[in-house]
């Protein structure tokens, strides 16, 4: 009898926003923002537009942010988070907006337990979002695979990212995204999830 079992296993949730129509008039709101402040910030991203990572203070994305945090108690209950002891919070919230030629390097998010990111315009080509295996030296050395061989195996796994959906994913998975092929703008927004300790303020 030959038993497996998988071991320290990746999470990555998905979830849909109820109402795209919304998701367009805050890709409009995003791409507001840009005008205001046309240079943005250098962090990952390598071209396109970094906004300040304040947003959590933008009332227009307020009822946004509440959603996230409701997708977010499945994750908080599937992680086994004792409640009783901390409590999940936002650590900080920005927007992203990449063109033709824009991509982000490969990261992680330090001091966060949870980070996720919502589509609000996804363009054909706008350029996929990729996890690596965030295991040390579990690509020192891989055999050929077969056609169709589990493409984790490989260490890049790929998403196309659809408009209204939320990726939330353990802050320590390295991800990157690849460059977009098209000007019209890709639009997303990013958050981290911290804890703060029960009965604090």
């Amino acid at each position: 009898m030959v038993v497996e079992e998988l071991l320290f296993p990746s999470h990555l949730w998905h979830f849909q926003h109820p109402n795209l129509q919304v998701c367009g008039l805050l890709a409009q709101h995003v791409l507001a923002l840009e005008r205001q402040d046309p240079v943005g910030l250098e962090v990952t991203n390598q071209g396109g537009w970094h906004s300040s990572t304040n947003l959590l203070q933008d009332p227009v994305l307020a009822d946004l942010l509440y959603w996230i945090a409701a997708c977010c108690q499945g994750a908080v209950h599937d992680w086994g988070w004792d409640l009783d002891k901390a409590t999940p919070t936002f650590n900080n919230a920005w927007a992203m907006v990449n063109r033709a030629g824009h991509s982000t390097r490969a990261h992680l998010h330090p001091n966060s337990v949870f980070s996720g990111v919502v589509y609000l315009q996804v363009p054909a080509g706008a350029g996929a979002i990729v996890f690596l295996d965030p295991r040390a030296g579990a690509q020192m050395l891989v055999p050929p695979l077969r056609a169709g061989a589990a493409e984790n195996r490989q260490g890049r796994i790929r998403r196309l990212p659809q408009v209204g959906e939320l990726l939330l994913f353990p802050s320590w998975l390295w991800h990157e995204v690849e460059p977009s092929t098209q000007e019209e703008p890709r639009i997303a927004i990013s958050f981290n999830i911290g804890m703060r300790p029960t009965g604090t303020a």
